[in-house]
């Protein structure tokens, strides 16, 4: 509404509810200094006493709480010395569907710190969720190389075989 359109209600001013109406939406147009501080102190006020509501209810400071707020900061100061497969694990009491809901919230999470990690140029070596990958790495790399190890142990059985077959002379030996 425009002032223009307020003067018209002006011949109803007999009326409280319609006077106060009229007052609260010309102060909300044309604030002046006063108005404003005590608006933005309301709002403070308002602000701090949500604030002691949630501490109270010891929702704040939760643990699933700071890391819904800050996902990212929660991981790099508490969740990486955690261990990432207790969070998938089914909770006493809890519901399937609970179960399910909580690995649906944990996957939005994971990815929003990655998202972080990527937008901070973090080595995609220790990216969240990448545990897995290395550990299926490392494992790759010890089959490797206990096959080379059974490679080089099959080689060498073969050599002293061959060697019992020849009489004792390697390869290399000229027997005359």
């Amino acid at each position: 509404m425009n002032s223009e359109e307020l003067r018209e209600f002006d011949i109803l001013n007999n009326d409280y509810e319609i006077n106060w109406h009229l007052k609260n939406i010309r102060t909300k147009m044309s604030p002046t200094s006063e108005e404003l501080k005590s608006r933005s102190v309301t709002v403070k006020n308002r602000r701090l006493a949500y604030l002691d509501k949630l501490v109270l209810d010891g929702k704040y400071f939760s643990e699933d709480a700071m890391r819904e707020r800050e996902p990212y900061l929660h991981h790099e100061f508490v969740g990486k010395f955690q261990d990432p497969s207790a969070r998938g694990m089914a909770r006493p009491g809890e519901r399937w569907s609970e179960t399910l809901m909580r690995r649906c919230e944990e996957a939005i999470l994971v990815s929003k710190i990655r998202e972080e990690q990527q937008r901070l140029g973090v080595d995609e070596m220790e990216w969240v969720g990448n545990e897995r990958n290395q550990q299926q790495q490392e494992e790759e790399e010890e089959e490797e190389e206990e096959e080379e190890e059974e490679e080089e142990h099959d080689v060498e059985e073969g050599n002293e075989e061959a060697k019992k077959v020849n009489g004792g002379v390697s390869g290399t030996e000229v027997r005359i």
